[in-house]
């Protein structure tokens, strides 16, 4: 993946306006991230599924005011988790509750860390997405634990 794909990709979002992408290191590899500023609220999780859509590999999104930025700039949003990166599920629980996001949001794929109000989750697949994990895992869930585990990592957890 480009900086260049990357660029394209975002800019055929309606809700975004100007996009800087460069490649910069981190944890000891290459990684595409953009820089973007928005016409109307998005996260930068949804940007960046947006993305993976169409391409896979590590891509990471930062939403900013404005731009220029610079690819130290992209960088040190990585690092300080402003910036995140899609996260493979590590194991079964997590793989499955994923898959149960993914279903009831709508998105082709949901990483271990992603955020649940960040994928665009709301109180209506919230319900759905509780009665899905509560089916899959024999379990009862209470909203009030679903919604403070708010990732996928953190709702597996919670389910071991």
């Amino acid at each position: 993946m480009t900086p260049s794909r990357v660029t394209e990709l975002l800019q055929s979002h309606p809700g975004v306006g100007r996009v800087e992408a460069a490649v910069v290191r981190h944890e000891g590899r290459d990684v595409v991230v953009a820089a973007v500023e928005s016409t109307e609220y998005l996260s930068g999780t949804v940007l960046r599924n947006h993305v993976r859509q169409h391409v896979d590999g590590p891509v990471g999104v930062l939403v900013v005011d404005s731009l220029p930025v610079t690819s130290d700039d992209l960088a040190a949003a990585l690092a300080d988790g402003r910036c995140t990166l899609f996260e493979d599920p590590r194991d079964d629980v997590e793989r499955r509750v994923a898959a149960i996001w993914a279903e009831q949001l709508d998105v082709r794929a949901v990483g271990a860390t992603d955020d649940f109000l960040e994928l665009g989750g709301d109180s209506l697949s919230a319900l759905g997405i509780i009665s899905a994990i509560e089916a899959e895992f024999d379990r009862p869930v209470d909203v009030y634990e679903f919604m403070t585990a708010s990732s996928v990592r953190r709702l597996a957890e919670v389910l071991r």
